[in-house]
């Protein structure tokens, strides 16, 4: 959600400057970003509510049962303490940001070691009793514990391993039971034997689940990789073949220039070249913009005036069936940022959104003054880890269309990324914009709104940086 400005209207203080600031950091050198490995942790644990519910009610039953066949008040203790302790873990999991330290992703591990841990013990406790209703229980248990560690924590690492640990004591301490209470030596063969094969087993088919896991992360990667590899085949093709056309006109016009004796011809002639080598470097610009190595020439735009004369452009990209409405902003809404890089972004954005409405539908296009950060939100976080503060404005970008899963929607501002069929688009058109936005020390951000549609704001310095005049100099933004 895009942060909605604050303070009455004509409130006058010194504007802000505009930056980006860096997450604290903890210490002078760089900072690893955890955030993958704290990102798995919240895809097995936090994120699959119904398997969560299901969970939480079978342990609560469980527990309920193991107290009513023992009168043990451990049992209700245990509920509680599991259930808290599994909210905490949970919070600790919720409102992660980038970049996400040390010291968080090592207390949310050992929550969750502690919360498997914790598990573990009523189980093993209950295997101790002689009541076959609590042995079943406690039997159960275990399968449970293998089952969610078999699904939920493949993949995972030190947590797997922490895992496959825990589920051999329990082994031991119901094949240890089972072994006491034999009465016979061949029953306590056949009790050390078949632990010691069915351990054997569940450790390799874990092993084995985890190599197909990961085979089928590497494929996914490879497919990606070839995804992109024919997206920049698309791109170079589709790049030649409009220098070869720009490069036709102006060698078929000089030929002509010079085989003509008129003045007037000849200067029309001179015409077409220099249209076409303007044609040549608005595709250059383009095509730097994309790469994050744009040479900006930024200026103060008074933004009414600048939409309103941009309307005519975007109109003409637009079929019948979509409809165009502006909204100019006040008279005194300014933005900082490269006049023609900044319509090149609106209109990819228009266009993003005219593609999505394959049924006709209304592009929507406002602004509006944002003071970062906003008592009720922090201010929007770009992809390096910084946060906007300062005097901005967002120029929303607003479709009638169906949207983006939500699953996609970090993902579409990759390179080469769409959500589009195949074939129909080649996934450049956001990321180049987010970074025309990044390199002007702003950002991009998508939402889908609740009537329906997408809504992507621009999110630009409404002023220039403290810094001499001419002084303004092109900085590279890689995105991960």
């Amino acid at each position: 959600m895009v942060p909605q400005p604050h303070g009455p209207p004509g409130h006058a203080q010194a504007p802000a400057t505009p930056e980006a600031v860096a997450p604290p950091t903890g210490g002078t050198g760089a900072t690893r970003d955890l955030h993958p490995q704290m990102a798995l942790l919240i895809e097995a644990d936090g994120s699959h509510w119904t398997e969560m519910i299901f969970r939480w009610s079978g342990i609560t039953a469980g527990g309920f049962l193991a107290w009513f066949f023992s009168g043990d008040w451990l049992c209700l203790a245990w509920i509680v303490s599991y259930l808290t302790l599994n909210a905490v873990y949970l919070v600790a999991l919720s409102g992660v940001e980038r970049p996400v330290g040390r010291n968080r992703y090592l207390l949310a591990l050992l929550l969750n070691f502690s919360l498997s841990g914790l598990y573990t013990a009523l189980p093993v406790y209950l295997v101790t009793f002689s009541d076959p209703a609590l042995h079943f229980i406690g039997i159960v248990g275990f399968l449970a514990l293998a089952l969610h560690n078999l699904v939920q924590h493949r993949g995972l690492g030190i947590v797997a391993v922490w895992d496959q640990g825990l589920i051999v004591i329990g082994g031991g301490v119901v094949a240890n039971d089972l072994y006491q209470g034999a009465e016979s030596w061949p029953e306590q063969v056949m009790v050390v034997t078949g632990t010691i094969i069915l351990m054997a087993y569940f450790l390799l088919s874990y092993r084995s689940n985890i190599a197909v896991h990961n085979r089928l992360r590497r494929a996914e990667r490879l497919r990606a990789e070839g995804q992109k590899m024919e997206a920049v085949g698309r791109l170079t093709g589709g790049v030649a073949h409009d220098f070869n056309n720009i490069l036709t006109v102006i060698l078929g016009n000089l030929d002509l220039y010079r085989e003509i004796e008129d003045r007037t011809e000849r200067d029309q002639l001179i015409d077409e070249v220099e249209k076409a080598a303007r044609r040549a470097a608005t595709l250059t610009a383009q095509l730097l913009a994309f790469s994050r190595r744009a040479t900006l020439l930024p200026e103060t735009i008074r933004l009414p005036g600048y939409l309103d004369s941009l309307g005519a452009m975007l109109n003409r990209v637009l079929p019948a069936n979509v409809d165009l409405d502006i909204h100019l902003p006040a008279a005194t809404l300014t933005v900082h940022a490269d006049p023609n890089l900044l319509s090149t972004a609106l209109l990819n954005l228009v266009i993003n959104a005219r593609d999505a409405m394959t049924d006709g539908g209304t592009i929507e296009i406002y602004a509006e003054r944002l003071a970062l950060p906003t008592p009720q939100t922090k201010g929007p976080m770009r992809r390096d880890g910084h946060r906007l503060v300062g005097e901005f404005c967002a120029i929303h970008v607003c479709d009638t269309g169906p949207g983006i899963p939500p699953d996609m929607m970090e993902d579409v501002l990759h390179p080469f990324v769409t959500t589009k069929p195949l074939g129909q688009g080649s996934g450049l058109g956001l990321s180049m914009v987010l970074g025309f936005a990044e390199q002007t020390r702003g950002t991009l951000l998508l939402e889908n709104r609740p009537e329906g549609g997408l809504q992507a704001s621009l999110i630009l310095p409404a002023t220039g940086p403290n810094r001499p005049a001419g002084a303004t100099q092109a900085s590279s933004v890689t995105l991960a």
